[in-house]
């Protein structure tokens, strides 16, 4: 084999090489990424279900809220109609 042909040869096992350590660091980071980026997914997992869990809380209160004060409507009611029956009595 020509001299020439076997520089040639070792000049792309180089690049080839050369390459393949690329590929791998490039490999490695990308795989340190891809773990750091399950850290955030689980992490806005776990706040996405407390904001869940927070919301569900927020609508019972509001439900309750809500008979609250129409339970206080129909007291009102009530109290005054027995306010009006008690102004009707003769108390002498």
């Amino acid at each position: 084999m020509p001299a020439d042909k076997i520089k040639q040869l070792e000049e792309l096992v180089s690049s080839v090489l050369q390459n393949l350590d690329n590929f791998y660091s490039e490999n490695s980071r990308l795989n340190q990424r891809i773990q750091v980026l399950e850290k955030e997914k689980a992490a806005s997992s776990k706040e996405s279900n407390r904001a869940k869990d927070l919301l569900e809380k927020m609508k019972q209160l509001e439900t309750s809220r809500r008979k609250l004060k129409k339970d206080g409507s129909t007291v009102r009611i009530k109290i005054k109609n027995v306010l009006k029956k008690i102004d009707k009595m003769d108390f002498v």
